[in-house]
């Protein structure tokens, strides 16, 4: 089974980090622009059950042409210090093909929201530094074991950083509603990728 092992910390200083990640030699994708749609059964199942299925595309932030597309499918968190979770995940040619097919099956999409990342590679683990819409900069480590990841963080020098295990969707979410704004939809203003 494929499983998504991930730690996530807030970054106060962006540049700082890119700097950082420079001893660890050039970005390995990005930056790219991240739409990501969430869906759902109309009864929440999949939300109620702590699960998603999930359609990525990534756009090159200069030249702004589609990268790729990626369908995921994420299960329920697991305990563990870091946030662990079944997942499985491919690529796929087309993106319209694959939302009718999910709306085919009856799921409908339930969250939209984007994100800003350029990625790295330390050791074992994929290092990503995130923007997002109204939240700002975060550092993700994913890697083999809990172990792996809380070694990365450490050598980034992010070790004493509170780890972060809820997702970029409840987060943005919850941040949406407490400030009376469209709890579905987060994204970038229009001319800023």
């Amino acid at each position: 089974m494929a499983e998504e092992i991930e730690a996530k910390v807030k970054i106060a200083d962006p540049a700082a980090f890119r700097r950082r990640m420079a001893a660890f030699g050039p970005p390995q994708a990005g930056p790219v622009l991240e739409v990501n749609r969430l869906f759902d059964f109309a009864d929440g199942r999949l939300r109620q059950s702590d699960a998603a299925v999930r359609v990525r595309v990534e756009y090159a932030i200069e030249g702004g042409g589609p990268v790729r597309t990626l369908l995921a499918y994420k299960g329920p968190r697991r305990d563990g210090r870091v946030k662990r979770r079944p997942e499985f995940q491919t690529a796929v040619a087309s993106a319209e093909a694959v939302l009718a097919i999910l709306g085919a099956i009856g799921l409908a999409e339930t969250f939209r929201f984007e994100k800003r990342r350029t990625a790295w590679r330390a050791g074992p683990c994929e290092v990503v530094l995130d923007e997002l819409p109204h939240l700002g900069w975060f550092a993700e480590v994913e890697g083999p074991t809990e172990e792996a990841v809380l070694a990365c963080l450490a050598d980034l020098g992010l070790a004493g950083k509170p780890i972060i295990k809820e997702t970029y969707m409840r987060l943005l979410a919850e941040h949406l509603a407490a400030r009376g704004l469209d709890p579905a939809v987060a994204v970038f203003p229009p001319g800023t990728w």
